[in-house]
């Protein structure tokens, strides 16, 4: 059989995008400045040319023709990469060829007429196609216009995944995400405008307890005024290699403690009152995953989980702390569900970790493998 030229795959995706076709548009972060972030550190930015964009699509569409006419027969013949590249496109395929993801971290930093160019032959190439997401920074698609962005809907592109983090300006500017609160309002307000689809990243715990009230309060406020149509949750998790790191070892920054980090985000959905998107927890860094609805019509349910979490005894709360960082549940309604000896390890955990400093600790510990 030939050999086939291979089409370029980056490091990540929303979970969201578990699906999708996954084309790389540009290589690594732009700004690359977040000081909670080591996914893009020591890597270089660029953006590859539109003609080899064009031409991983064309490959795509021969790994289709071939898995269509029965070839290869045997993938374990085949060089990994290869290999990999078929398995890619085949999953795609029986998910029904619907979604594609453009990578890497800020696809939105092409020109215009160079995101155009690429979406209409994406789209002429895999006619199959009924959604087309991408990253994108606040400060990249502020640049468009109304109009532009109208026009890139009219291509193809469905939806935004931008990590909005916060809509505090002070935990922007103690993050180091490059942009303000206004220019997050301005970029959300344009891209809903145009029919594309926005959803929105919120990272509670993310200024520590000093701006805990202003994190949640001004989050709030840009969704009110925003209205994206999803709001993703990532629970903060300081992560080794990170500024932040640092920070918080060095007494700069107060750490949350995890219950801190869950009641910041009670918070924020108490203070969102103009919204009717939807609020998703799709995370396991998240302490708990049923936090999820309309941002309406759904409130009151969502407040209601941190609501039974908050009327269990301490003891109680703690386990199931324990429970969902390491991985045994996923909701405070699966708890009943653990076994014997489950309980025991939870239990057994619970007794060594005598002090609030050492139970935050190995929580931390726990999440750091999710991240």
């Amino acid at each position: 059989m030939e050999v086939h030229r291979q089409f370029e795959i980056g490091p990540i995706r929303p979970p969201s995008e578990a699906d999708s076709l996954l084309l790389r548009i540009t290589r690594n972060c732009p700004w690359n400045k977040c000081k909670f972030c080591t996914l893009y550190r020591n890597h270089q930015f660029s953006v590859r040319s539109v003609e080899d964009i064009k031409a991983d699509i064309d490959q795509v569409a021969q790994y289709r023709r071939d898995i269509i006419d029965g070839i290869p027969e045997n993938l374990y013949e085949l060089p990994d990469e290869m290999a990999q590249r078929y398995m890619h496109i085949m999953h795609w395929m029986s998910r029904g060829e619907e979604s594609v993801f453009l990578q890497d971290a800020n696809t939105v930093v092409l020109t215009f007429d160079k995101l155009r160019e690429i979406l209409v032959h994406l789209r002429k190439t895999l006619p199959n196609i009924k959604r087309v997401t991408t990253y994108g920074r606040v400060d990249s698609l502020d640049k468009f216009t109304a109009g532009q962005l109208k026009e890139l809907k009219e291509a193809g592109l469905g939806r935004i995944h931008s990590g909005y983090e916060s809509g505090s300006d002070e935990v922007l500017a103690l993050i180091s995400k490059g942009y303000t609160k206004a220019q997050e309002i301005e970029a959300g307000q344009k891209i809903k405008a145009s029919g594309i689809e926005l959803s929105i990243y919120f990272m509670p715990g993310i200024g520590g307890k000093t701006l805990s009230d202003s994190n949640a309060i001004e989050t709030a406020d840009v969704v009110n005024k925003v209205n994206p149509d999803f709001v993703r949750i990532r629970t903060f998790v300081s992560q080794r290699g990170t500024e932040i790191y640092d920070e918080i070892n060095l007494g700069l920054i107060t750490e949350c403690t995890d219950k801190e980090k869950m009641l910041e985000l009670k918070k924020m959905i108490e203070h969102i009152d103009r919204a009717d998107g939807v609020l998703i927890s799709d995370h396991i860094i998240n302490l708990f995953d049923d936090v999820s609805g309309n941002m309406s019509s759904d409130k009151s349910k969502m407040l209601s989980v941190f609501e039974a979490f908050e009327s269990l005894r301490y003891e109680d709360q703690r386990k199931y702390q324990l429970a969902r960082r390491m991985g045994m549940v996923r909701s405070l309604r699966n708890m009943s569900l653990l076994t014997k000896d489950q309980l025991n390890t939870v239990n057994s955990y619970l007794e060594k970790l005598d002090t609030t400093e050492t139970f935050e600790a190995f929580l931390s510990k726990l999440l750091r493998r999710y991240v």
